[in-house]
């Protein structure tokens, strides 16, 4: 059997999270289609590719380096290695095993991009210097070892300019430079970060409009465009923290072809098999457009474009790495034959939000710019962008938002030309307030550089809900506030009324809402994605699917915290649940979600988290269950008034994990509680911190080694704690251990989302589907006993979460809970 090496993604960050767990899962699954034995390595312990022996016949859970792919190589004799899922990283990796003359001697190909290509997505100079043969319109950028090669180019470009280390040691920020005093500062610590002393001074295109599209293309040259999107934010502002709407609403169509034609050539010239994801700046005033950046591989644009279009990217790249052409991938029987082969058409607007770890970075002086701050997103998709927009801004309704709603409101009007001007996190929050002001459209792109018409569309939007406020109880105005995305909440808020009766007059005047397919062709073909969104039509498009049904609430974008973990449980419940034979039915806002994929969910529902949501989507499913993250319990009631039958499970797991740090060592018992008996599912014991000197609970090693008489007293007191609980599930005792080695019992919390995840991988055990089988009434202890390997001596395995300190140039503060932003594992 041909063997394919899959380079994974390692640790989350600021700059990669689920979409590349996301397309791994689709590749693996297509990849097994045709009979390829599939190798994976990774050490990110919330990778759930890592554990689907469904797809993958060889999780290798090591450190993504040199020497353990060498071994790999050596172990399994792959033919082929996909790089393009483990983000910049994975290329930087790839090619120094291949300057180990490994890949020449073995003939190994590399899936997506030749080699040639890996160097010079590497090397800006290269990559610059290929698009300038292509006479490609690129900004102008230099290699510079010193402050006076950066003077060179400023006397050529003039201020500002961007100025970034060359082969970083580490991830490394860009620095907007504006005068000669700023331009030193940032060159000499540029050259301390960089492996080569060398820093990249790059023309700045700030206030340009950025569009990024993306290409397909197969080994016979067959190329489509999948999207064009645009971003509000203009150049500046790092891609990931802008708002992205497609398909692109302010472009011309002599634009969209031009630019179209250079990520043709591109793609081309790079011999690109998959996808291309290529970035473009474009000045409109002198019609003339830049490429920024080209990146042949995954990341959150090709997740965005399969949630916005239903265009199974992920999949249809899985069977071109393993030789097919476009014109002859099948992708079942729910897609018309030749749909790979077929660009996506839209008739529905979609939009990415950025979401901010703001709640948990108090102290973090917030500020957009080029470098990304970001760690979520939401999806909204409606028939218009107002409407797309308002679902998608749904999410930002929170309480600490709800607190910053405030202060914007307050703002003196030169405090709010501030903001605007330098924008902070949530700016669609501070636009708002402008247009509520009476701001026109012209002056809000004067201050932001954002396309004035996005601000007549969302001037449409604030003079409605200034309506809504000046006629109570106008069915007229109710009924246009649902036909562009209002929820009952905010009309009720502008009634100042209760959500009741908002609900009650939309009910009573038959304002419903239907259901409409994500559908790649627009109507045209008969194409069955089982993707839906929700707006205020005639037909509806979704039909109750047949069988049991269990509906499943996703946890929204990703936060600091659990990072990925919540998503690899929902996605490990997904796959229990349709193990035994639910259907199951995913209502998620997350475009980088587990859930979007077809191997984990029948049905998705793109909407909101909202009591009106997920009420209308119970009300026409009926599930058996309903799994619900904790933090959602005031969903529950609003799935049982639309459908009593459906028996409710609360996730426990999605709790936040505390950071616990002390000086005495600390242990934590695990276990499984069924209502009466304690399952022990082994003890971790917790690693010091070198840097602050101190054990806390986000580095551990399992398993503990304790000694005899106290692993007796541990067990001996955890076993009662446990029982004394009134609700089964996975459970963690947290003990310090004093000199004497005493146990002494601190507490006890259900088993968090990253624990969870840990403890799978550590015990080959998977603990989240045995908890699925507790929650549905299939639990057997005997089977647990079996599965558990009991009396079996478990390897080291040691976890060390990551914090997000560095990106934000934040002193280390691991004291703080809740700043997790993601985690490595490894056998010790």
């Amino acid at each position: 059997m041909t063997a394919v090496l899959i380079i994974g993604a390692g640790a989350d960050d600021l700059q990669h999270g689920g979409e590349l767990d996301q397309a791994t899962l689709e590749i693996a699954v297509a990849l097994k289609k045709h009979d390829l034995e599939t190798v994976l390595i990774d050490d990110n312990p919330f990778s759930f590719t890592l554990d689907e022996q469904e797809v993958i016949d060889h999780a290798i859970l090591a450190p993504l380096e040199v020497e353990q792919v060498v071994e790999l190589i050596e172990k399994y004799a792959p033919t082929m290695i996909i790089p393009t899922l483990g983000s910049r990283k994975a290329f930087e990796l790839v090619q120094a095993v291949s300057e180990t003359g490994i890949i020449q001697e073995r003939g190994i190909h590399f899936c997506g991009v030749p080699e040639a290509t890996i160097r010079q997505v590497n090397n800006p100079v290269l990559m610059s210097q290929t698009l300038k043969q292509l006479g490609a319109p690129t900004k102008m950028i230099k290699t510079v070892s010193d402050y006076h090669g950066a003077v060179e180019l400023v006397d050529q470009v003039g201020y500002p300019v961007i100025v970034r280390a060359a082969l970083p040691k580490k991830q490394a920020p860009r620095r907007i430079v504006h005068d000669p005093r700023e331009l030193q500062q940032a060159v000499s610590a540029a050259i301390q970060e960089s492996r080569a002393s060398q820093v990249m001074v790059q023309q700045s295109l700030a206030g340009l409009k950025e569009i990024e599209v993306l290409v397909m293309r197969d080994a016979s040259g067959t190329m489509m465009n999948l999207a064009m999107v645009e971003n509000l934010d203009p150049i500046g502002i790092h891609a990931g923290d802008s708002i992205a709407v497609t398909p692109a609403q302010t472009l011309m169509d002599r634009e969209i072809q031009d630019i179209r034609d250079v990520a043709f050539a591109i793609t081309r010239r790079l011999r690109i098999v998959g996808i291309n994801h290529v970035q473009f700046a474009l000045d409109q005033e002198h019609q003339r457009f830049y490429v920024i950046k080209n990146s042949p591989y995954f990341d959150r644009l090709a997740s965005f474009v399969e949630a916005a279009t239903g265009y199974p990217v992920a999949t249809v790249c899985g069977h071109l790495y393993a030789g097919q052409l476009l014109s002859n991938i099948k992708l079942g029987h729910d897609y018309p034959r030749h749909l790979a082969l077929t660009e996506p058409v839209m008739d529905r607007t979609a939009v990415r939000l950025p979401t901010f770890p703001i709640e948990s970075l108090p102290g973090q002086r917030w500020e957009l710019r080029t470098e990304k701050q970001s760690v979520g997103s939401v999806i909204g998709v409606g028939r218009s962008f107002l409407e797309a927009i308002i679902k998608g801004s749904a999410a930002y309704y929170t309480p600490t938002n709800e607190r910053l709603l405030k202060e914007i409101a307050a703002f003196s009007d030169e405090r709010l030309d501030e903001r605007l001007i330098h924008p902070c996190p949530h700016r669609l929050l501070t636009l708002l307030e402008a247009l509520l002001r009476g701001y026109s459209s012209d002056e809000l792109t004067e201050l932001t550089k954002i396309d004035r018409y996005y601000f007549d569309q969302l001037k449409r939007g604030t003079t409605l809900v200034k309506r809504l406020q000046e006629k109570p109880g106008s069915l007229e105005l109710l009924k246009q506030a649902k036909y562009w995305g209002l929820s009952d909440d905010q009309i009720a808020q502008s009634w100042k009324i209760s959500v009741k009766k908002v609900a009650a007059l939309r009910e009573e005047n038959q304002f419903h809402r239907v259901f409409k397919e994500v559908d790649p062709s627009a109507g045209e073909f008969d194409v069955h994605t089982n993707h839906f969104y929700a707006t205020f039509e005639v037909e509806n498009e979704s039909s109750v699917i047949r069988g049991s049904r269990a509906l499943i609430v996703g946890d929204g974008p990703r936060k600091l915290g659990n990072s990925t973990a919540n998503d690899y449980v929902l996605g490990m419940v997904a796959r229990e649940l349709r193990r035994h034979q639910f259907r199951v039915v995913s209502h998620i806002n997350n475009p980088n979600s587990l859930l979007l994929t077809r191997h984990l969910s029948d049905k998705v529902y793109l909407e909101p988290h909202t009591a009106e949501a997920v009420a209308a989507i119970a009300r026409l499913e009926q599930p058996d269950y309903a799994f619900i993250p904790v933090g959602k319990q005031n969903l529950k009631s609003a799935i049982n008034a639309v459908s009593p039958a459906t028996k409710v499970v609360i996730i426990e797991a999605m709790q936040t994990p505390q950071n616990f740090v002390s000086s005495i060592p600390t242990l934590e018992f695990n276990a499984l509680f069924d209502g009466q008996v304690v399952y022990q599912l082994g003890v971790t014991g917790e690693l010091k911190d070198q840097g602050v000197g101190k054990y806390q609970t986000l580095a551990k090693r399992y398993p503990a080694h304790l000694e005899k008489g106290l692993a007796t007293k541990v067990t001996t007191i955890s076993d009662q704690v446990i029982s004394q609980q009134t609700t089964p599930g996975l459970y963690q005792v947290l003990y310090q251990v004093d000199r004497l080695a005493e146990g002494i019992h601190e507490e006890v919390q259900p088993l968090t989302a990253p624990d969870v995840a840990f403890m799978t991988k550590a015990l080959g055990l998977n603990l989240t589907a045995i908890w699925v089988r507790l929650m549905i009434g299939n639990f057997s202890g005997q089977f647990l006993v079996k599965a558990s390997h009991v009396n079996t001596s478990y390897p080291d395995v040691i976890y060390r979460a990551h914090f997000p300190y560095a990106d934000y140039h934040l002193t280390n503060q691991k004291s703080r809970p809740a700043t997790v932003i993601g985690a490595q594992i490894e056998r010790a």
